[in-house]
């Protein structure tokens, strides 16, 4: 660490080190398939399924003049 750094800041620096290590030593596993997300994607678009949000927030409209969901 450099030098400048007050102990505090040194340690918290430190800290952040070895978390960042953590983190990045265990691997992500693939939790979906991309191409099975983008056909289901492009699926729901052709039929033009649109479903409100799980939190309940509005959405826009696909086209002008269409209700809010």
């Amino acid at each position: 660490m450099s030098a400048c750094l007050e102990p505090a800041d040194e340690e918290l620096a430190e800290l952040f080190t070895a978390w960042q290590r953590d983190i990045v030593a265990v691997p992500i596993p693939t939790l979906v398939d991309p191409g099975q997300a983008a056909e289901i994607v492009a699926r729901a678009g052709r039929e033009r399924r649109v479903h409100a949000p799980p939190d309940g927030a509005r959405t826009r409209a696909r086209e002008q003049g269409k209700r809010l969901l």
